[in-house]
């Protein structure tokens, strides 16, 4: 479980994700984190998992209408992003669905989310290093002794992360859970443009605002179905 849930969840998006930012800028590589619930959703309805209310469907449209403006823009301002790169960026939704709706189905029995995720963080910190010292060897880690806050701060944020994200997967479900791709987006969006001087079409801003207004309308529904179990609950 662990390690299918590492490498289809975290590595190979990972992997994906630190290849196309060089080519796409790390807030369009966002962008592509708000395609998962879209995915997650089409993945839950096919298979009958854990699928949301109306109003969560309607929230997650409006939420990818979003991601399609931004997606239209194609990269940073006066930089087109390559077709291949795109596709590149396309497979990470595709790879989080299916982690999203793997870990709801397999999801071992009498085991809470701390257990889950020091268990997917070790497996996918041991597949990325796998195939980093397959491609690039030891040497791939030299630079990062001359960034060692920058490292301790991954390395923080990333155990936080996967924390969070199994609590999430717990009370919500997958395609609850994927709201989290359009937090990424903005994220991205605001760093990318604050600490790494990129520059993004208004079109790009617009979208991320209706983004923000389906990750609202989707939390809504989900407060309702969750008020509504703990009325046939009681």
């Amino acid at each position: 479980y662990f390690f299918i849930t590492a490498a289809v969840s975290y590595a190979f998006p990972n992997l994906l994700m630190f290849s196309a930012i060089p080519h796409l800028g790390a807030g369009y590589t966002g962008i592509m984190f708000t395609l998962s619930p879209v995915v997650t959703l089409v993945f839950s309805i096919l298979l009958g998992v854990r699928r949301p209310n109306l109003l969560g469907v309607v929230g997650i449209a409006v939420g990818f209408v979003g991601a399609v403006m931004v997606a239209v823009t194609r990269g940073e301002a006066g930089q087109p992003a390559e077709f291949f790169w795109v596709a590149v960026g396309l497979l990470i939704p595709v790879s989080l669905a299916a982690g999203n709706i793997y870990r709801t189905v397999d999801w071992p029995e009498e085991t809470g989310p701390i257990e889950l995720a020091v268990g997917s963080h070790l497996a996918s910190a041991t597949l990325l290093l796998a195939g980093i010292l397959a491609l690039l060897g030891k040497s791939a880690f030299v630079p990062l002794s001359g960034v060692p806050l920058v490292v301790a701060g991954q390395v923080a944020s990333a155990s936080a992360m996967f924390a969070f994200f199994f609590r999430l997967q717990a009370v919500g479900g997958p395609v609850y859970l994927s709201q989290i791709g359009y937090v990424a987006a903005a994220v991205g969006l605001f760093a990318g443009t604050i600490f790494l001087g990129e520059h993004y079409q208004l079109l790009t801003w617009m979208g991320a605002m209706i983004i923000t207004a389906g990750v609202f309308i989707t939390t809504r529904a989900q407060s309702q179905t969750s008020a509504r179990l703990q009325g046939q609950a009681a």
